[in-house]
């Protein structure tokens, strides 16, 4: 992602707590008022982001409560993004159990479901999976099954990109004792900005 035109750069890590998301969420906002997105666009990237870090918040808390060794140490998550004119750009690294991809990978349309059939549908042809990337040793895996977070974080963004960090290899192929956590970026195009533009024109 490269901006020709103005840019606004945020950075940060903190100890896993619940009251990161607010405090993010608060800066997102305004720094993206500072770039006049409007508030449908500030809406849209403020539900996939605070979507994103709270799942990144718990699944650290829920890892730190679970382990016996290093009790008293806080966790940290990472967050990042770039608000250009025309894009948004996030990343944020967590210290969690990870995805788990293998799981979501058995998962199927419910043949019991009264919409079982537009379960089908959905599963076979979304779009929305190929703007899903997992990629397992470095090697993108097409996967149909997605959870409930990550649905809502793509209606909202153009591309989603997950690997697991692995404390023995760079990239796990998944979620096992090696696990610690997952990097998640997220992208997405300016959606109002013409629309907004085309709207001066006719006012």
């Amino acid at each position: 992602m490269i901006c020709n035109e103005n840019e606004i750069n945020y950075l940060n890590s903190f100890k896993a707590d619940t009251a990161v998301v607010s405090e993010v969420i608060s800066q997102l906002i305004i720094d993206l008022k500072k770039l006049n997105y409007p508030s449908d666009e500030i809406d849209e990237i403020m539900l996939s982001m605070d979507e994103a870090i709270t799942n990144a918040v718990q699944e650290t808390i829920e890892i730190q409560q679970l382990s016996k060794i290093h009790k008293n140490l806080k966790r940290e998550i990472t967050i990042r993004y770039k608000i250009c004119t025309n894009e948004f750009d996030a990343t944020i690294i967590d210290h969690g159990k990870g995805l788990d991809i293998k799981k979501m990978l058995k998962e199927i349309p419910d043949s019991k479901a009264c919409n079982y059939h537009e379960q089908i549908y959905d599963y076979v042809e979304n779009p929305k999976k190929n703007r899903l990337k997992i990629r397992l040793n470095g090697n993108e895996l097409n996967l149909n099954g997605i959870g409930a977070g990550l649905k809502i974080i793509l209606s909202f963004m153009d591309q989603l990109t997950i690997d697991l960090i692995d404390k023995k290899d760079a990239i796990s192929d998944s979620v096992t004792n090696f696990t610690d956590g997952t990097i998640l970026n997220m992208t997405r195009k300016r959606r109002y900005y013409e629309q907004r533009k085309s709207g001066k024109g006719l006012s």
